[in-house]
């Protein structure tokens, strides 16, 4: 029987646990392999097939549009980030305020982010040159401080500093407007969904038009508005799925799980084909593949959406195809390995494989060149997330924590900050303060402050 991971409390009840959705795991660490396995595969062209005894299996045109699981990233941070709102809507669940939010993304990017942009600028682009001015090298390096760096090609399209960054920057160019879009979303979600949908579609029909360079514009902040919208009306349908889950019988329970999963398989299918079509798109040219992707975001991620909900309630021992340790492990490194994959992927076939021709058409060097930058970028990215990210989110949580329990116990000052605005430490701090009054009143103190 398929069980969802976290019960619903009733309205008014208890603070609710995390929801945790097992299978997200795995969607994030395949899709992420997956994009990792392209820009290898771009530096060394190695065959993508199987060869089992009596069966080949060729994954050429998956491997050439693998690129496009970008697009299923960025759906699954809409839904994740929509999810606490969609919840308090209809759980009456807290969310964090603005304020907290911000920080809970710049501690989630930004030392990752800038530890990447920094060695890059000092391993790789200044001892090679990069730079032909000192004009370059600074409106490179502030771009990429302030994630503009999507607005200019020398900073966007032939930066030395990651290429591959592209997507952090679209990413906290959301993140500036999410708040606001979220409280939209909750008050007018009728409203605010098809608005952002209809600017993502307006921008790359635009495009199409009236562009004749596409490579700078199809993959901007607004071109993804309706991915975005698309992944937070996932985030409302996956709750409403949940809440009549639990009232289902045990019997229609099980059938459903089994219609999940044909409808999961249904999905699989369905996003090989958009893969195939998209695969052969290039032979009219670079804007011809550029068009073709814009036609396949909106499809791939109506796609992806149903496979992720089908996938969520599927008999529970299908499910660990997706939630187990492996994944979890793969999707907590996700990020880094994203950040790190590429830049390493390219200076090592530079520095160990300097004739490429050659590294094309040997398979032995192919698989060896493979094989080293997988190896490579793992390592890069549990050093980045666990000597680097997770430390300072916990250092950085930790004193927030002690500053909110300080001003807890002294009280409102005057001239000093009041009790923080974010709704969870409110009612946090509200709460040991009440269970400190309680304390001091059964032991017959009253209300007088502590000496």
């Amino acid at each position: 029987m398929t069980r969802p991971n976290n019960p619903a409390p009733a309205r008014g009840g208890a603070v609710p646990r995390k929801l945790e959705i097992g299978v997200l795991y795995g969607f994030r660490a395949l899709m992420v392999l997956a994009v990792v396995n392209y820009h290898i595969w771009q530096q060394s062209w190695l065959l993508q097939r199987v060869n089992l005894p009596g069966l080949s299996v060729d994954f050429d045109f998956f491997t050439r549009s693998s690129y496009l699981f970008v697009d299923g990233m960025i759906l699954l941070s809409g839904f994740l980030l929509y999810l606490p709102y969609a919840r308090q809507s209809l759980e009456g669940a807290p969310v964090p305020g603005a304020g907290r939010f911000y920080l809970n993304r710049l501690l989630r990017i930004v030392p990752s982010y800038l530890a990447a942009v920094l060695l890059a600028l000092v391993c790789f682009a200044l001892p090679q040159g990069a730079y032909f001015t000192t004009g370059d090298l600074v409106k490179d390096v502030a771009s990429h401080l302030t994630f503009t760096f999507l607005f200019w090609p020398e900073t966007y399209l032939y930066t030395p500093l990651n290429a591959a960054l592209w997507t952090i920057g679209v990413e906290m160019q959301f993140y500036l407007l999410f708040p606001f879009l979220a409280r939209a979303a909750q008050k007018r979600p009728a409203v605010t969904l098809p608005v952002m949908a209809a600017t993502g579609w307006a921008w790359r029909l635009c495009v199409a038009r009236f562009a004749q360079d596409t490579g700078m514009l199809i993959n901007q902040m607004p071109a993804y508005l309706d991915v975005y919208a698309l992944g937070m009306l996932g985030a409302i349908t996956y709750l409403r799925m949940r809440h009549a889950w639990e009232r289902m019988s045990s019997a229609r329970r099980r059938a459903l799980g089994w219609v999940c999963v044909a409808g999961f398989a249904a999905c699989i299918a369905a996003t090989l084909s958009i893969f195939r079509t998209q695969s052969s798109a290039s032979a009219a040219g670079q804007r011809a593949l550029h068009l073709s992707q814009m036609e396949m975001r909106l499809p791939l991620t109506l796609v992806l959406m149903g496979g992720m909900l089908c996938a969520a309630h599927m008999p529970r021992f299908l499910q660990k195809l997706l939630d187990n340790r492996l994944m979890r492990f793969l999707s907590a490194i996700s990020m880094n390995l994203y950040i790190w994959h590429q830049i390493l992927s390219v200076q090592m076939r530079m520095a160990w494989f300097p004739d490429a021709d050659t590294l094309h058409i040997t398979p032995a060097q192919q698989r060896a060149y493979t094989l080293l930058c997988l190896s490579v970028s793992m390592l890069a990215a549990m050093a980045a997330t666990y000597g680097l990210e997770q430390p300072v989110a916990r250092a950085v949580n930790a004193r927030i924590k002690r500053l909110g329990r300080k001003r807890s116990h002294e009280g409102p000052q005057a001239g000093s900050p009041c009790t923080p605005a974010d709704s969870l430490l409110v009612r946090h701090e509200a709460g040991r303060a009440r269970a400190h009054r309680e304390l001091r009143r059964r032991a017959g103190g009253g209300d007088r402050a502590d000496p």
